[in-house]
């Protein structure tokens, strides 16, 4: 099983080709401990090597190759089993028991897997499900992490769930990696917060999602037909999820369906018309969209003709490969041959797949989710590189920078097509190549792609959670908030790891080479490309570049980022064809030789002794992917340059980018938002306003703006109440507040000059430097008022444009108010400590005053400080009071009482201006997490509402990040826990993490970054501040949502992620460097928007845009969803694409021969609508009051009942006669009851012995009549479904053999076939009959003279050539109806017999067919092959069926 476990391919250990049985190769494999020495041991034991020889071989543990031993006893013992022998029952169970697999058993007994897996569920030999004991027995265990066995005799856990199964990815490889574990993650993630219960199945242990406490159930098993049905049925599971895991769950989406598997998501059906590129290619035909053009061949002519056709370069592959393995793009007939030889084995077993390869091509790649075809989201990301680099190679930038809006409109429109007509439900991805703002396909994956992640990250939006939901039926929101931009983009690069395999070219090419890949965001591609490349480990260069740049072409292009390095000082190295292209173009260089090279001058001499820090190397051409014949002057310096870990770029577009991301880097560049993730929700605000601070002195401005600063603050109206008596009070006093400001102050600031029974008359002159009159009624303020009447005096004398503030309360602010009113004054009331005092200024407004007031935050929270202390200050003892009243208040403020309570609790030696800010925003959002607040109110009164009162002018680049629901508890022995130690005790929401003044960052994670005496980012806002305003109150806000908008605030993220799995909105690529680096450099502010606040809304934050962008990015439009209808048929689109001509209408179905294969392609067409329609709703209701007459004159179950089936499906009617209940036994001519039926009927399906009657009773109907068989002619239906069942088995008719065996001389099905293959191109027909039942010549002749292109060869026996070249293997009955003699009947009925013996001799991609019903020639045990197509053709042969009653009744759709 763990052999299996690696690849596919393997079956296990037994016998096998991997190490040729001759003592001499398995010996040294024996010797050599290589990845093939279990191959060689396995091979050894089969040609009698002992125990004891492979242990003196291997040193490997007797013990343990005793248990081989038995392994390769018990394979012998099968292999000697014949295909007609019993399976002993006893000798399974032990296979089971060693491992054996279903599949490795059928072919060592030559049956097949599903006859081996029915015959021992029938002994009951079934799997067990047992615990892996995590606690060393030492304790009962009780985890999930679970696994199959047959060496066991009861399950360890019940099975009571029925959960939800979710398939993994298996094995880590080159192109299957970590990106579908997350995929596979964010799946069982999202079903188990659905309330799923989950089922994980993966059997790698690196990987999560294996992770015993991811999902509910986990089982360590291999991702196989047989595994997975084992659990599915042990389990009774809900259903299986297989798009999460990569390619390996999509191999067997057929054979689980197959099996009445319910598979979640797109059918399995249309993950086939996906992966077969025939019907992907005729699917995108018929919906218009382009393709490059390609060819399946089979023989070197037809590859160097078809190339010759399309002309150079072409994309070679063999079929069915993964991650682009042995793909290249060659230019020549030579290099064809040469690749064709050297690459693959070009034959009918192993065909190669040429395409037409577009040259500067740019590749694009769409991500997408959509439900039952309807798009839900797409994201569209560029290749930097043109097409031909495998696109996990690729470096992808997200959202795409340099694309035209028509080409990505294109792009949406065609993804839309594309999941409509594939009806998907879940994850898909497609690749583009587009060129001149043409786009054609390359390829689609339905399941999730290794981009998933990447893009869900920098959108912010989790598709697969996106697409889970949408697979099981729950509510998803499409597009979700599509009008926000993001400010940055991502970019994602390429890991490799040549420096690991020894001789490998480091070229990209179309096979995939990348072992991993880095993601970063910047605030452009260039940034985020530099942090990426760095974050692989690729070093910057210091000074000495070396250039080798092969073609003329890429020479020109590289020639503008070659200058910049030159002017940035790199000192310049080239190979010589290089070298002077670049001197001839003033660019100095110096060449170095590879060969010959005079001394000093060598290249190698260069690289090997590390002179060169970077070496760009674009190769002329990339002719084959590492050989290691290939030994040109280019693979060596590429491969010295790997292997002295010079760094190596060999892509021209990378190249590009890479230099103009070097020219553009600054290495002190500051730590940014987009560097980083956190587990937290990251909120970003704008810079807060603290509109009443209280200096104790003009010192003080340092400390107390530098806690301002650490708590958010980046603006504070400054009065200075000294302890001395000193107080803004004259000019004299105001220029040294506003001095000392200016030198010391960290925030910018506005000086407030205070009211004093002195000043009336002199305060005013000082109004240009302190725009703010501050009228304090306290006592111990040394700058106060003591009779209205002075405050009267200041209400006349103080300019009309500029603020006025008082303190003053109870029958103060009741005397002011209204002192205020008769001076029609506005005012603002800062410092409301009482609820009686909010109604009074809320009386007031309503009476028209204008008044705005500010409460203090620490007056909300008075609860938390000691009783006495809160009593002492005159706050009430009971807040709600205040918070009942919230929208009465209009700012929130720090305001006196942290300074008041420090004295009054003789706590702490810190500056009292300083006291209260770090615990602010903690203090608020905690009540936003105990919904007493919301963030918009939070902004509102600490920003939008004082900047509007006061007329603060905005301040640009400035911006708060705070971790708005971490948990903190602020330490006992700071400053501010000292005057309210609750905060010691009880934990606060909030942390801020980052506040940038300007766009220089003066506070990050817990630092401050500057220092007094450096340039201070404060200035002095007295002289710009505009004419006060009392703007709408705090009630009038709440009011009008309109206003809410306009706050900035921005929530980042919106969940909590528990690991690394979990989906960011950005992406952590480097740890943070010296911010007191990052303080000196300016950086742009994020965009900043309102928070939603409801559940919903949220989760609507969260969701990033469709398509974000930074600037010069696509335009808006090129994300904007593509919005298609989504009706339950598209039979009108189909009859539309056949140029709206219905051949079928009307018209009698009497022989194959009436119609083209133009004409069957409709027909086809409308058939795989029509089983769309019955899949979804059961029927398509086409025909409603139509009625069909059913006429069969011979016995029929499938035709009759599939014709009957069809009408019924189709809305209309029926009824059925027959020769026993029709006047036909009374003598009538079948043309008289055609005539009757004809009046009853709208259409008639008529059956007769007789060949050629239904044509001749067809003269005589006045509506269609189709042919149900006319004895030993023809039965063009049949055929019609036949042919539809190959292309939909094997995707194409053209270019098989077909071999008809059985009764070919009366079997009207192959007589109508053969007429109809005989349209295709490349069709072998090989006839196989017993000699007296050739095939008739009439219709041989037809086929040669239709098309004489067609091969047709006549055998009388079923040879293992032709089973090995056969296709189809299509048989028919002998019909003994049809035979005069019945001895003759006898001696040929059992000439040829389908069984599990002639299988094994066919191709694995084959299918047998038969029209059914059948007789002997069959076998019974042939059914449970995967290759028996014979019941999925009678299912299709309704849908055909459908579709011709259809098109002969409707003239259109």
């Amino acid at each position: 099983e763990a052999i299996r476990s690696v690849d596919t391919s393997f079956d296990g250990f037994g016998r096998n080709g991997y190490v040729p049985e001759t003592r001499e190769a398995v010996e040294e494999e024996l010797t050599k401990p290589t990845d093939l020495r279990v191959f060689a041991i396995a091979n050894a034991l089969h040609m009698g090597y002992s125990v004891e020889e492979i242990h003196r071989l291997t040193a490997i543990d007797r013990w343990f190759l005793c248990k081989l031993r038995a392994l390769v006893e018990t394979e012998r013992r099968l292999g000697t089993l014949g295909a007609d022998q019993p399976l002993p029952r006893g000798l399974l169970r032990v296979a089971k028991q060693q491992g054996f697999s279903d599949a490795g058993i059928a072919q060592l007994t030559r049956r097949n897997e599903m006859q081996v897996r029915n015959t021992r569920v029938a002994m009951a030999i079934t799997p067990v499900v047992k615990q892996i004991d995590t606690v060393a027995a030492e304790f009962p265990a009780h985890t999930n992490y679970l696994y199959i066995t047959y060496n066991a005799s009861e399950h360890d856990v019940a099975f009571a769930d029925h959960g939800v199964m979710v398939l993994g990815s298996g094995v880590y490889r080159i192109g299957s990696s970590v990106e579908f574990d997350w995929c596979a993650v964010r799946a069982i993630r999202t079903l188990r917060e659905n309330r799923f219960k989950t089922v994980m199945v993966n059997y790698n242990p690196e990987t999560v999602s294996t992770d015993y406490d991811e999902a509910d159930r986990l089982y360590f098993s291999n991702i196989t037909l047989e595994r997975i049905m084992d659990i599915y049925q042990i389990e009774a599971a809900a259903g299986v999820i297989i798009s999460m895991g990569g390619q390996a769950p999509n191999n067997i989406a057929l054979g689980l369906h197959r099996n009445k598997v319910r598979i979640f998501g797109t059918s399995p059906e249309n993950i086939d018309g996906a992966e077969n590129r025939y019907k992907f290619s005729r699917m995108l035909d018929q919906i218009g969209v382009d393709q490059p053009q390609w060819r399946e061949l089979a023989q070197y002519e037809d590859a160097e003709s078809f190339c010759a056709e399309v002309g150079f370069p072409v994309l070679v592959r063999p079929s069915y490969v993964l991650s682009g393995a042995a793909m290249n793009v060659v230019s020549t007939v030579n290099d064809l041959r040469s690749y064709l030889n050297q690459a693959a084995t070009v034959s009918r077993d192993h065909p190669v797949v040429i395409t037409k390869f577009i040259e500067e091509a740019k590749e694009i790649d769409v991500d997408a989710v959509a439900l039952d075809g309807k798009l839900l989201m797409h994201c569209v990301s560029e290749h930097v590189e043109n097409a031909g680099v495998h696109s996990g190679d690729a470096t992808l930038v997200q959202p795409p920078q340099d694309l035209d809006p028509v080409t990505v409109r294109k792009i949406g429109e065609a993804t839309a097509a594309i999941g409509q007509a594939l009806r998907v439900t879940g994850p898909f991805n497609i690749q583009f190549m587009a060129k001149n703002n043409e786009i054609k396909v390359i390829e689609c994956n339905v399941r999730a792609a290794r981009s998933f992640p990447f893009v869900s990250k920098v959108t912010g939006v989790d598709l697969i959670e996106m697409a889970t939901k949408a697979m099981l039926g729950l509510p998803v929101t499409p597009y979700p908030a599509r009008k926000q931009r993001l400010n940055y983009v991502g970019v994602k690069v390429p890991q490799f790891s040549f420096s690991r395999l020894q001789g490998a070219d480091p070229v990209l090419g179309v096979e995939m080479a990348s072992t991993g890949e880095v993601a970063a965001f910047g605030r452009d591609k260039y940034d985020a490309y530099i942090k990426a490349m760095l974050a692989t480990g690729f070093q910057l260069p210091r000074k000495n570049v070396l250039l080798s740049v092969g073609s003329y072409k890429e020479k020109v292009e590289m020639l503008p980022s070659v200058r910049r390095l030159y002017e940035r000082g790199f000192r310049l190295f080239a190979t010589p064809g290089t070298a002077d292209f670049l001197q001839e173009h003033g660019i100095a260089v110096t060449a170095l030789e590879a060969d010959k090279a005079r001394e000093g001058y060598g290249l190698q001499e260069y690289l090997s002794s590390n002179k060169i820090d970077l070496y760009i190397n674009l190769p002329s051409k990339n002719r084959f992917r590492r050989p290691a014949s290939y030994v040109s002057n280019g693979y060596r310096s590429r491969r010295m340059a790997i292997d002295f870990s010079v760094p190596l770029i060999t892509n021209v577009k990378c190249a590009k980018m890479f230099v103009e991301a070097l020219a553009r880097f600054d290495p002190e560049a500051p730590v940014e938002s987009v560097d980083y993730i956190t587990s937290h929700r990251t909120t970003v605000l704008p810079g807060l306003v603290d509109i009443a601070a209280l200096l104790p002195s003009t010192s003080a401005f340092g400390d107390a703006t530098r806690a301002a600063v650490c708590g958010g603050f980046t603006a504070l109206g400054v009065n200075v109440f000294g302890s001395d008596g000193f107080a803004a009070t004259s000019d004299q006093h105001v220029a040294a507040v506003a001095s000392a400001g200016r030198a010391k102050s960290f925030t910018d600031f506005v000086v407030t000059v205070a009211a004093t029974s002195s000043n009336p008359q002199t305060v005013a002159a000082v109004s240009s430097d302190a725009s703010i009159l501050f009228v304090s009624f306290d006592k111990s303020h040394p700058a106060h008022v003591d009779t209205y009447s002075t405050v009267s005096e200041h209400f006349r004398a103080w300019p009309a444009s500029s603020a006025v503030v008082t303190n003053a309360s109870g029958n103060d602010l009741a005397s002011t108010l209204l002192l205020a009113s008769l001076h029609g004054r506005q005012l603002h009331v800062t410092d409301v400590r009482s609820a009686e005092d909010l109604d009074l200024i809320d009386l007031s407004r309503a009476r028209g005053l204008r008044v705005t007031c500010d409460v203090s935050v620490f007056a909300l929270f008075a609860d938390r400080l000691p009783r006495e202390a809160a009593a002492g200050l005159g706050l009430p003892a009971d807040t709600q009071a205040l918070w009942s009243r919230l929208l009465a208040i209009d700012c929130f403020s720090v305001g006196p009482i942290p300074a008041a309570a420090a004295r009054a609790m003789n706590a702490g030696s810190a500056s009292s201006g300083a006291l209260g800010y770090q615990v602010v925003l903690p203090l608020l959002y905690t009540a936003v997490s105990e919904g007493r607040l919301t963030s918009a109110d939070v902004v509102e009164r600490l920003c939008a509402a004082p900047r509007r009162i006061f007329g603060l002018p905005d301040q640009p680049d400035t911006y708060v990040e705070i971790h708005q629901d971490r948990i903190t508890t602020v330490p006992a022995k700071s400053d501010d826990a000292q005057w309210l130690p609750s905060l010691a005790d009880t934990p606060v929401r909030c942390v801020v993490h980052r506040v940038v003044i300007r766009g220089q960052t003066l506070f990050l994670d817990g630092k401050f970054y500057a220092s007094e005496g450096a340039a201070t980012t404060g200035r002095d806002l007295s002289h710009v501040l505009r004419a006060m305003s009392s703007g709408p109150s705090g009630k009038q806000f709440a009011q009008a949502p309109a206003m809410a908008s306009a706050l900035g605030i921005q929530t980042e993220q919106v969940r909590r992620p528990t690991s690394s799995h979990a989906t960011p909105t950005t992406a952590q690529t480097a740890a943070p460097r010296s911010p007191s680096v990052a303080a000196r450099t300016s950086v742009p502010p994020p965009s900043l928007a309102i928070e939603a606040e409801t559940p919903d809304e949220a989760e609507a934050s969260l969701a990033s845009p469709l398509e974000p962008r930074a600037a010069s990015a696509v335009p808006e439009e090129a994300g904007s969803s593509v919005e298609r209808p989504l009706p339950v048929t598209r039979l009108a689109d189909v009859l539309a694409r056949h140029g709206s001509h219905n051949p079928f209408y009307m018209q009698h179905v009497l022989s194959v021969r009436q119609f083209t294969r133009e004409d069957l392609h409709l027909l086809f067409a409308v058939a795989q609508e029509m089983r769309t329609g019955v899949q979804r709703s059961g029927g398509v209701p086409l025909l409603a009051g139509r009625v069909m007459a059913s006429v069969f004159y011979e016995p029929s179950s499938r035709t009759a009942s599939s014709l009957q089936a069809a009408m019924l499906r189709l809305g209309g009617q029926m009824f059925a006669a027959s020769s026993e209940t029709s006047s036909v036994a009374k003598g009538e001519t079948l043309e008289d009851t055609v005539r009757t039926f004809g009046s009853y009927a709208d259409i008639i399906s008529l059956r007769h012995p007789q060949p050629g009657s239904v044509q001749g009773a067809a003269r005589f109907s006045n509506v269609p009549v189709i042919n149900a068989g006319d004895g030993i002619g023809e039965h063009p239906t049949q055929a019609m479904l036949d042919t539809f069942t190959i292309r939909e088995e094997l995707g194409t008719v053209n270019g098989l053999t077909i071999t008809l065996v059985g009764d070919l001389k009366h079997g009207r099905t192959v007589h109508s076939l053969a007429r109809v293959l005989a349209q295709y191109k490349n069709v072998t027909l090989n006839y196989v009959s017993p000699p007296s039942l050739g095939m008739p010549s009439s219709v041989k002749r037809d086929v040669s003279l239709r098309a004489p292109y067609v091969t047709q060869v006549e055998y009388t026996q079923l040879t293992d050539e032709v089973l090995a070249n056969t296709d189809v293997l299509y048989v028919t009955r002998m019909q003994k109806e049809r035979f005069d003699n019945a001895e003759e009947y006898e001696e040929i009925k059992n000439s040829f017999v389908v069984d599990n013996s002639v299988m094994r001799k066919c191709k694995r991609n084959m299918v047998v067919m038969h029209p059914l019903p059948r007789v002997a020639e069959i076998a019974p045990e042939v059914d449970t092959d995967q290759r028996a197509a014979y019941f999925r053709q009678m299912q299709y042969g309704m849908f055909v069926r459908m579709a011709l009653l259809a098109l002969v009744l409707c003239r259109n759709f």
